[in-house]
């Protein structure tokens, strides 16, 4: 009996263990498959990639010992790009100090065309309006970048302004001000905190106000990253079970860092604010690294309720919560008494600063497919990439401000009679030649009213600014010289069934005129003679060669500029011009940086490209400086153009489009006025395109002036009389030192103002001559005749 009893309960005892293994192997089976996906989740946040948005810079300005520099010039620079004047206190990034012989800036880390520069010191000495000296982190050097300024922010479909930022650059005072705020016991608990929970409850009820929340930093960390913001019991156990792995997989300096950077500080324009980087530069203009003590206690009062505690809507309510932030951190410690009362003496800081930043936006298109092109960026909402553009800002805006006032002007003065509703609309291309870098772009005079570029995508006829385009390709091929004289009389041009007779804009003909009078004074019948002398086919031939992409047709009209061109193409064409007839690549950016700031490879520019010798190109520039001193854009003294440029005027057929393209050796810059709808003004190039272009130039006149490409080998002057060509005597009323081809001059005397005895003023060849202004060689044969008849 005892035996059988024994073996009775050892079976017993054996089945109860199975029994409670089996329940132990469930209970952990059910444990793990419920916690599993927790772990699985909180195992991202080691892991999680953080979008942020892409951004386009603006032309970052570059100092070099004894370039020309103000002090009124770089501290507009350093206001652009958000930097902060001081005095006494400490230099931070993104602040800076300055007397009237210099400046000590605390540059921050911002992108280069070679990746992310490295903080630090700059100290400038200025002179005489220029850089004396330059000295980084103490020793002296050549060369400094400032920190580029920032023209547009590429957003995502979220919407969210990141900066991430790592806890080891802020101040101790912000981390210890957030966590007066949100979790003191931050360093303490194992992610939830009973203690807090109730504490908060407590504080709550007495103060009839949400003033303390009871998750812990970890747990809003889970909730912001991985759940939803519904109150439920269901999301709150959630948000437990979360927290507690997350903070067994992670160290705290691992989760204050992620929830710094992850926490909803409201908005600023269309952009949600996400994170301490983009907080501190909305609502103060600094870096995280700068924050003073005021501003860190503003931010952390914020985190419960961004939108309550917006410093620039409540003003009061904010105070009082900063207040209590600062109380806060004097009970727990982490604030000297004497210096939390000098806190709370302190104004409530702000200076609110947008970060939804849109400017330049007809150029931010062109540059967005330039990026497309070029770098093979298809996606630049939250891509996190540096794009660094050539736009200058300072002429960006002189740009913008010039050419509203300019149509407002227009629209006033010649164009009153137009119905509501059509205003004028304008394009300004501004481009260094020597680099094809665009330094300023305007596309329409709004943007929100219409986005059409027309700088980059219009259609416009190019009218008389298509003129110097044959005249470079007849001295390119030595068929005139400045000098020629060129019939301005009634010409009929057939074409198949069709005749063609141009005329002249006063409808008047002036006999025989030098190639020089024609273009300066822009005159159609002698242009289009000469086309028809080059021939139309090359014609087009060299205005591709320009940069001249659009159609052309070899009809005669051509040569008035009758085919449509954008502003883009024609001004690529005068940037030729400009560059001693070598086209630049015309580009709006110069480098692109991806998320880790490494800089993107992408296709290279053309090389430039010698399309017109370096003498033709002289001859060229010197008429177009003529149409400047005494032709069709001699206004532009009037407007303060003090210095010797080029330039020509542009009308096309019934003043639907009006031009004008003026360069120097260092810009051109190209202006187009008209209406969308291409209806008629009373507008010319000298009316509309000059002024404004006129008024631009003086705005961004270097220090130094602007000056014009020098006189190549190859081109001889003479002085010759401006009605014949020929060289001048000294009876001519009037000479001109006139440039030449070598070999081209001409060695004729004046047939004009000659001496000729045999041959008076009354007599009736003298008349003919001086009407139809006759090459020397008809005087030859009128002698020789008079000879014979004698």
């Amino acid at each position: 009996m005892p035996i059988r009893r024994s073996t009775r309960r050892k079976r017993v005892n054996r089945g109860r263990r199975r029994i409670a293994t089996i329940g132990a192997l469930a209970l952990l089976g059910a444990v793990v498959y419920l916690i599993w996906p927790f772990w699985q989740i909180a195992a991202t946040l080691g892991t999680r990639e953080v979008q942020q948005p892409s951004r386009l810079y603006a032309r970052a300005t570059q100092l070099r010992v004894g370039s020309a520099a103000t002090t009124e010039g770089i501290s507009k620079d350093l206001k652009a790009a958000g930097y902060q004047r001081v005095t006494a206190a400490e230099l931070l990034p993104g602040r800076y100090r300055s007397s009237p012989t210099g400046f000590e800036i605390y540059l921050r880390e911002f992108p280069t065309a070679k990746g992310w520069s490295r903080p630090g010191l700059l100290a400038i000495r200025l002179g005489r309006r220029q850089v004396e000296s330059l000295a980084w982190q103490g020793r002296p050097t050549e060369r400094a970048i400032l920190e580029p300024p920032i023209l547009f922010t590429f957003y995502g479909s979220d919407l969210q302004e990141r900066r991430p930022v790592d806890l080891s650059a802020l101040p101790k005072h912000f981390v210890d001000a957030v966590l007066a705020a949100e979790d003191a016991g931050f360093y303490s608990h194992a992610g939830l905190s009973l203690t807090g929970m109730a504490r908060a409850a407590w504080v709550n009820a007495r103060g009839g106000e949400l003033r303390q929340g009871g998750s812990t930093v970890t747990q809003q960390l889970v909730k912001n990253l991985f759940l939803t913001h519904e109150r439920t019991i269901v999301r709150k156990v959630r948000e437990a079970v979360l927290a507690i792995l997350i903070e067994w997989r992670y160290e705290k300096r691992t989760i204050l860092n992620a929830y710094l950077n992850e926490i909803y500080w409201g908005k600023s324009g269309r952009a949600n604010l996400m994170g301490v980087g983009a907080a501190s530069w909305a609502y103060f203009g600094v870096s995280p690294e700068a924050l003073s003590l005021c501003q860190s206690a503003v931010l952390a009062g914020m985190i419960r309720s961004p939108g309550s505690y917006s410093p620039t809507a409540r003003p009061q309510k904010v105070l009082a919560r900063r207040n209590w932030v600062l109380g806060r951190m004097r009970e727990l410690k982490s604030l000297d008494p004497a210096e939390a009362e000098a806190a709370l003496d302190e104004p409530l800081c702000s200076s609110p600063h947008s970060v939804d930043i849109q400017r330049a936006s007809y150029f931010v298109d062109a540059v967005r497919k330039e990026a497309g092109s070029r770098f093979g960026v298809q996606r630049l909402g939250g891509a996190g990439l540096a794009l660094l553009s050539t736009l200058k800002l300072s002429d960006q805006q002189q740009a913008d401000k010039i050419v509203e006032s300019g149509l407002i002007e227009l629209e006033s003065k010649w164009e009153r009679r137009r119905r509501v509703g059509q205003g004028l609309q304008a394009a300004l291309v501004s481009i260094d030649p020597r680099s094809g870098e665009i330094l300023a772009y305007i596309g329409g005079r709004d943007y929100a009213a219409s986005q059409f570029d027309r700088a980059g995508s219009a259609l416009r006829q190019a009218g008389s600014a298509f003129k110097p385009i044959v005249y470079a390709a007849a001295f390119e091929d030595r068929i005139v010289s400045p000098a020629s004289l060129l019939e301005d009389a009634p010409l009929t041009v057939k074409t198949g069934e069709r005749s063609w007779s141009p005329s002249n804009s006063d409808s008047k003909f002036r006999g025989w005129v030098t190639a020089r009078t024609a273009l300066e004074s822009s005159l159609n019948v002698p242009t289009a003679r000469l086309a028809l002398m080059v021939g139309l086919s090359r014609v087009i031939e060299i205005a591709k060669s320009l940069g001249i992409s659009s159609p052309l047709r070899p009809v005669p009209a051509l040569a008035l500029g009758a085919f449509e061109v954008s502003p883009i193409e024609l001004a690529t064409a005068y940037a030729t011009f400009a560059n001693g007839g070598v086209r630049p690549p015309v580009h709006g950016l110069s480098a692109v940086l991806d998320a880790n700031g490494a800089p993107l490879s992408g296709r290279d520019l053309p090389r430039p490209r010698r399309v017109l010798s370096p003498q033709t190109n002289y001859l060229i520039t010197s008429i177009l400086q003529g149409v400047l001193e005494r032709g069709t854009g001699r206004s532009a003294r009037y407007y303060g153009v003090v210095d010797s440029l080029a330039g020509k005027t542009g009308t096309s057929n019934d003043r639907r489009d009006s031009w004008f393209a003026g360069f120097s050796a260092e810009r051109i810059t190209l202006v187009w006025v008209g209406y969308d709808d291409s209806s008629s003004s009373r507008l010319s190039g000298a009316r509309a395109g000059l002024p404004i272009w006129s008024r631009f130039t003086v705005a961004v006149r270097p220090a130094g002036g602007f000056s014009i490409a020098r006189q190549p080998r190859g081109v001889v002057t003479a002085v010759i009389d401006p009605l014949s060509g020929e060289l001048a005597t000294d009876s001519c009323p009037s000479v001109l030192t006139e440039v030449f081809l070598e070999g081209t001059v001409p060695r004729e005397i004046c047939y004009l103002h000659g001496k000729w005895p045999s041959v008076r003023e009354s007599d009736p060849r003298w008349v003919e001559l001086k009407q139809r202004r006759r090459p020397w060689g008809w005087v030859r044969r009128i002698f020789k005749k008079r000879d014979r008849s004698n």
